[in-house]
């Protein structure tokens, strides 16, 4: 069964089911080579469809965007299983698809449980790109240890994680570049809600970060935040001697 059409170039995304123990988590995929999977938001008409502004990555990535469970057409337990079960699951899923290494990019909550899959089975996970993401407390204290290239992108107006949330997520991950998009929902007419779907209403800039990102994780990430004051330190001490020097005639 195919997808809507979307995007510049036309890409379609066929979706597919597959049993995952007592579950059928319902996916789509599209494109080849390297996985990359897609991991949507909390909201309860959220499914792997709001991928769909961005499905120009499958030109370079095999891209993975399953319905978490409760959501879309997978299987909808009578109580919604939380972030550290949806990772579990996640887990099982790749692995029946026979998937040892992947990247991730997930979106609010999904971003969240991108962040326990990779803390569970970091092995598993090249770079990941977290867009509006939220998080747990307990997770930033375990961040710290997990050293992935992290794309982190954030509106400046985002009203449901806030700013900060970027900014927590950047110093606990170290090697993470955070990328801050002006103001979407500045429209009083529209609905705050818009600055927290990047992928929908900022497609353009999310889709050109992601790409360049992944590329080559490594090389985009900035120098962790505590390693910026030490070097700051250095140079400022170097600025002080040569100071010191002029002053004195030494040369």
């Amino acid at each position: 069964m195919k997808g809507d059409s979307v995007g510049e170039d036309q890409l379609e995304a066929t979706e597919k089911e597959l049993a995952v123990g007592e579950f059928t988590i319902n996916y789509a995929t599209a494109g080849n080579v390297f996985p990359l999977l897609l991991l949507h938001g909390s909201e309860p008409q959220e499914n792997w469809r709001v991928w769909e502004p961005i499905l120009a990555l499958a030109d370079t990535y095999k891209l993975i965007a399953p319905d978490l469970l409760g959501y879309g057409k997978s299987t909808k337990p009578e109580e919604t299983p939380d972030f550290r079960a949806q990772a579990q699951m996640l887990k099982d899923f790749v692995e029946k698809l026979g998937i040892r290494r992947l990247s991730m990019m997930g979106s609010g909550w999904g971003g969240q449980v991108c962040l326990e899959f990779a803390l569970d089975w970091p092995k598993s996970v090249e770079s990941m790109v977290l867009v509006a993401s939220s998080y747990d407390k307990d997770q930033l204290k375990r961040l710290q240890k997990l050293g992935k290239p992290t794309l982190i992108i954030f509106a400046e107006d985002d009203m449901v994680t806030q700013l900060k949330g970027a900014y927590l997520l950047r110093d606990a991950i170290g090697t993470s570049r955070l990328e801050i998009l002006g103001g979407v929902a500045r429209d009083l007419r529209y609905d705050f809600r818009m600055s927290h779907r990047l992928q929908k209403f900022r497609a353009p800039q999310v889709l050109q970060l992601a790409k360049s990102f992944l590329s080559n994780p490594e090389a985009m990430v900035a120098v962790p935040p505590e390693m910026e004051n030490d070097l700051r330190g250095v140079e400022l001490r170097k600025d002080e001697r040569k100071g010191k020097s002029s002053l004195s005639g030494t040369p």
